[in-house]
């Protein structure tokens, strides 16, 4: 069983080519107007949070110098001292201020993440449903409406918890190897390539109620394939504006890897046939063609 990451980073350009297909147009319409709608109001709020953000890191770098004329001669020298040592330790001022600057575009990334991620649940389960549907012809397992939702919205949570409790590790972790620098930039980013994976390649398993712990197993049997494609759909949220479109095709993506390459590699779980064994792609409509990348069963 083969583990490769350029397998995995060309499932996202694989999901962006299946949302090209007019049946899946219906469920990329409310995840993209869910995403454009936060981005506009978290830009708004990130915008209107730049003029105390500028006087703050202003008054950590300003230069001004103390004046001593009308204190008293011990309070004279003990600000001439507190000037000093400012004068001293300036460029902590620079690392304090360049942190405050990255933590608050980290917590504008994060936010918009788990928000959209949340609200837009039901839908990407949907999308997944049909993503899936479109390359085997095999539907998920029926499921009522209010049913989905609220799995699928306890679902989210588990993850954000799951995230948020081995974050505090990884935090820690980044910050007593900080002197190295190369260590807690790996880390970091391994683990960010590690959560994309979750939250995208979860959708397709969650329809098939596999439970969150199989979802670590799955992803663990591919690994290097898992991280090259998490790390695939971390850097492209990086990227202004791209970040609006990318959710919809981490999913259609994360749904193709699992079909094209995990399930059909010895995922020993109910797979896109509610069985344990790999789906033969139904024959499509009269007068379609298979999609792309899809071969009929063999004759």
């Amino acid at each position: 069983m083969t583990s490769n990451p350029a397998h995995g980073a060309h499932a996202l350009i694989r999901g962006a080519q299946l949302l090209t297909r007019k049946e899946l147009r219906p469920f990329i319409i409310i995840p993209l107007l869910i995403n454009l709608v936060l981005f506009i109001a978290l830009g708004i709020l990130m915008i209107s949070q730049f003029d105390d953000l500028g006087r703050y890191i202003g008054s950590l770098l300003s230069d001004t110098p103390v004046d001593t004329s009308n204190m008293s001669w011990w309070r004279a020298i003990l600000a001439k001292g507190a000037d000093w040592a400012a004068g001293v330790f300036q460029w902590l001022a620079w690392l304090i201020a360049i942190a405050v600057v990255l933590l608050f575009f980290l917590v504008y990334g994060y936010l918009f993440a788990i928000i959209t991620n949340i609200i837009a649940a039901p839908f990407n389960g949907y999308l997944a449903e049909k993503v899936e549907e479109l390359l085997t012809g095999h539907p998920p397992p029926a499921e009522a409406l209010h049913s989905m939702v609220l799995r699928t919205l306890g679902r989210e949570m588990r993850k954000l918890m799951y995230f948020l409790g081995w974050g505090i590790v990884i935090f820690i972790v980044a910050l007593l190897t900080s002197w190295t620098v190369f260590i807690p930039a790996i880390v970091t980013a391994l683990w960010g390539a590690w959560c994309m994976a979750i939250q995208y390649v979860d959708y397709p398993l969650d329809n098939h109620q596999r439970s969150f712990s199989e979802l670590k197993r799955v992803l663990m049997r591919k690994k290097l394939t898992t991280l090259g494609f998490g790390g695939s759909v971390m850097l492209a949220k990086m990227v202004p504006i791209l970040n609006i479109f990318v959710m919809p095709a981490a999913v259609a993506g994360g749904t193709a890897l699992w079909v094209e390459r995990i399930w059909t590699e010895g995922d020993p779980g109910k797979g896109p046939n509610g069985t344990g064994a790999p789906a033969t792609p139904a024959p499509p409509a009269a007068g379609k063609k298979w999609p792309k990348g899809i071969s009929g069963p063999e004759k």
